[in-house]
């Protein structure tokens, strides 16, 4: 999956440099020398804060730890220039605070977002008023629009993109439980084929080697050398038989590590997936590996938009009849986090799978352990 252009943080650069532009322009021609290295430098900074909120992943990014924290220090930034050039030729630095509120959808809800917006608007025109002494109610009412306006519009891109990101993982459960539809469905034929096998064929040749060894005892001469010919026809038959039977049942079963590796196809590229899980444990009851793959897929999701994670390993092992999976991340764990519907549904999922999850942290990452009663292959 190749890595699309962000247009949106891309227009939002292009629209920061235009200001910056601008700005410089209008000194050039007015007041020249007025503070330029410390505007130089609150305009650097205001675009680096943008340029990190609006990375892919990371913990400065707008869901990273420090994604709050920066979004203050960049609306501090819009004020302190707005501080620095309080001239009339300067209205236009609204824009960089319309260009943060576009961002607040992604931290806040809509409803919170817009009321910390009109707040920001009002005292941003309430300090331009107390600088120039003149009421700026108009221009104030226009750039509130413009700010609400922006709101509305990356809050419906946000809920747009949460809708594709949950299609997605719809997808891939639909995959991975198909994969599954298959695998049962090839397991019923295959044990069925084994079990006429063993029961109809199997059951004829042991009746049909009992009756040649019979007739071996009651025959003589040449008749009894080819009847002794025909027993051990038959035995090596029979034989053959219940060796194609043995190994129709031991690959009847699915394997764990071929349903996850399937599982993460579809995946984004930056987020790797490390698996550590061996080929002979099977998942041998359908249900179980349906509650399992969906709990695997919403780890990974969690990983993918909350952890900043670019690396995901999943380790399985079974021990006295239990199976036990380890998932862990390279990505930093949110401060004060709280279980989310997420680790709700997993926890209820492995309560119907009589199952347990345990969660921990490995450097500064969230580790969950599953433990599973493990339900060895009924095909023996």
């Amino acid at each position: 999956m190749k890595r699309k252009i962000d247009f949106a943080s891309l227009a939002g650069l292009l629209t920061w440099l235009m200001v910056y532009g601008i700005t410089l322009y209008i000194l050039q021609k007015t007041v020249p020398a007025q503070g330029a290295v410390l505007l130089h430098a609150l305009f650097s900074g205001y675009g680096s804060v943008f340029w990190l909120l609006t990375r892919e992943q990371g913990p400065f990014t707008l869901r990273g730890r420090y994604g709050p924290w920066l979004l203050a220090l960049q609306l501090l930034l819009a004020f302190a220039l707005q501080w620095l050039l309080p001239e009339r030729n300067f209205e236009f630095l609204a824009i960089l605070t319309i260009i943060w509120a576009a961002m607040l959808p992604f931290v806040l809800r809509t409803g919170q977002a817009m009321l910390l917006t009109i707040l920001v608007v009002a005292l941003w025109h309430l300090m331009i008023a107390w600088q120039t002494g003149s009421s700026v109610w108009i221009t104030a009412l226009l750039y509130g629009c413009f700010h609400l306006f922006a709101v509305l519009v990356q809050s419906a891109s946000r809920d747009a993109e949460a809708a594709k990101e949950e299609l997605e993982q719809k997808h891939q459960q639909l995959l991975a439980t198909q994969q599954l539809l298959q695998a049962a469905s090839r397991q019923s034929e295959r044990t069925r084929i084994a079990r006429n096998l063993h029961d109809l064929v199997g059951h004829h040749l042991t009746a049909l080697t009992i009756q040649l060894q019979v007739a071996s005892h009651l025959s003589g001469g040449d008749a009894k050398v080819q009847v002794d010919q025909c027993h051990k026809l038959a035995k090596l038959l029979l034989a053959d038989v219940r060796e194609a039977v043995s190994t129709m049942r031991q690959y009847a079963d699915v394997s764990l590590q071929d349903a996850v590796t399937s599982l993460t196809r579809l995946l984004p590229e930056q987020l790797a997936v490390k698996l550590q899980i061996p080929a002979d444990i099977m998942l041998n009851d359908l249900s179980q590996a349906q509650h399992l793959l969906c709990i695997i897929q919403e780890a990974l999701s969690n990983s993918l938009k909350h952890s900043g994670a670019s690396t995901v390993n999943i380790e399985a092992g079974v021990a006295k009849g239990q199976l036990q999976l380890v998932i862990y991340d390279n990505g930093v764990l949110m401060p004060h986090w709280q279980p989310g519907n997420g680790i709700t549904g997993m926890r209820e999922r492995l309560a119907e799978c009589d199952g347990t999850l345990e969660l921990t942290t490995r450097e500064r990452a969230m580790q969950l352990h599953i433990i599973l009663p493990y339900k060895e292959s009924d095909n023996a």
